[in-house]
């Protein structure tokens, strides 16, 4: 009988090590499985990247600044850092761009000269963040889907890359689009699978990911889609022209903004409609917090709504400018965004998770459109212009 014990007890033993549970995975639970799912403030691009705690930007005061070359710029670079604070910006200048990577406090780690893009230069992190894929073009090639490791080494290129932000799901594997339609590539850059029939189309139409890494993106030019991630369509939803991102809510609802009519749409996890808000500035995506609260730029305010789409709160985020734009959240559900005050500067504002807003600040860059901020770990938010003569640093 105690052989019989202690075998079933070894038994036990063996089955606990070999169950592998990674604490960055997302859990069973009806929190959002990022604190903004597809875009967290990092603008990683995946929901299993490694973590790290989003302190709150206290002071609203300009910290650290770095100017780039003068030159013919092109636009929409967007940064992506990692769970230390390091940064990748894609700095476009014709005829020749750059991949930069920079400490947290903004000196150049490594730059890498000729990879450039016109327009909504986003780059993504693998999930243990030895690599960053990109879709960038050298002069004389097509857009391609670039693979580099965080040193700065060229890994691998894919060749007919729509510009998009790939997407990591949990096994690795990229997301993007090819120009026949939306791949899944292995972190080898392997095509897995293409589904001609999912067409890409604009930029900011990111590709957001659920716990079972389904893929949720636009299928031009009208269409959301639900595609499994063996490249099955599940559903799709018809809403118009132009849209702005996607996110996911703890219980499976989806939330985009159509720019097409101004609207943020709420779909339920089968692809059918709940509900929609006017008045909405829809070049930016919502945003979800910890506890399931939706917010948008709506009519000159940042607006609070719980999942049934009862308003929770609303207040005005600059004194003088109108819409916010870019909303991040730190891990105590703080707001953050920027606003675009032109020949007066780009502003930078920030709520907190009860409505009130905390500060705002003019960041001394000058631009009249511009391309969403990013959070990093040590409490500062990162600034450009679109056309980005200057990164500036706000903490």
């Amino acid at each position: 009988m105690r052989n019989i014990l202690v075998a079933v007890l070894f038994s036990l033993l063996l089955y606990g090590c070999n169950e592998s549970v990674n604490p960055n995975d997302p859990v069973n639970s009806y929190k959002p499985i990022w604190p903004m799912p597809g875009y967290n403030a990092r603008n990683t691009s995946s929901p299993y990247s490694l973590s790290a705690v989003i302190n709150p930007v206290s002071n609203g005061i300009p910290d650290w600044s770095f100017t780039f070359p003068s030159g013919n710029l092109s636009d929409g670079s967007q940064f992506c850092v990692d769970s230390r604070g390091f940064i990748y910006f894609l700095h476009q200048i014709n005829p020749s761009g750059a991949l930069y990577k920079f400490s947290p406090d903004g000196n150049v780690v490594w730059k890498r000269d000729s990879l450039n893009q016109w327009n909504f230069a986003a780059i993504s992190l693998s999930r243990d963040e030895s690599q960053i894929y990109f879709v960038a073009f050298k002069q004389g090639t097509m857009d391609r889907l670039y693979c580099y490791d965080s040193t700065g080494k060229y890994m691998w290129y894919k060749d007919s890359a729509l510009v998009t932000k790939p997407a990591i799901g949990k096994d690795g594997n990229v997301y993007s689009f090819h120009m026949n339609g939306l791949t899944a590539y292995s972190k080898d850059g392997n095509i897995l699978w293409t589904n001609t029939s999912v067409k890409g189309n604009y930029g900011h139409n990111y590709i957001a990911l659920d716990m079972e890494d389904n893929i949720y993106t636009v299928n031009n030019p009208d269409k959301y889609v639900k595609v499994s991630k063996q490249g099955i369509v599940k559903w799709e939803y018809s809403a118009g022209n132009n849209f702005s991102g996607i996110v996911i809510d703890g219980f499976g609802n989806i939330y985009f903004n159509s720019y097409a009519d101004d609207k943020l749409f709420c779909l339920n996890n089968s692809g059918q409609l709940k509900w929609t808000k006017q008045s909405v500035y829809a070049y930016f995506s919502p945003v979800i917090t910890s506890g399931n609260r939706i917010l948008v730029s709506q009519g000159g305010y940042v607006i609070s709504y719980d999942t049934s789409g009862s308003e929770l709160w609303r207040c005005q985020p600059f004194t003088n400018l109108g819409n916010a734009e870019g909303l991040l959240l730190d891990d105590a559900d703080n707001a953050y965004y920027i606003g675009d005050g032109g020949s007066s500067g780009i502003y930078a504002g920030c709520i907190s998770s009860g409505g009130v807003k905390k500060w705002e600040v003019n960041s001394g860059i000058y631009s009249f459109t511009l391309p969403p901020p990013v959070l990093l770990p040590q409490g500062k938010i990162l600034i450009s212009p679109k056309r980005a003569f200057k990164i500036q640093a706000v903490n």
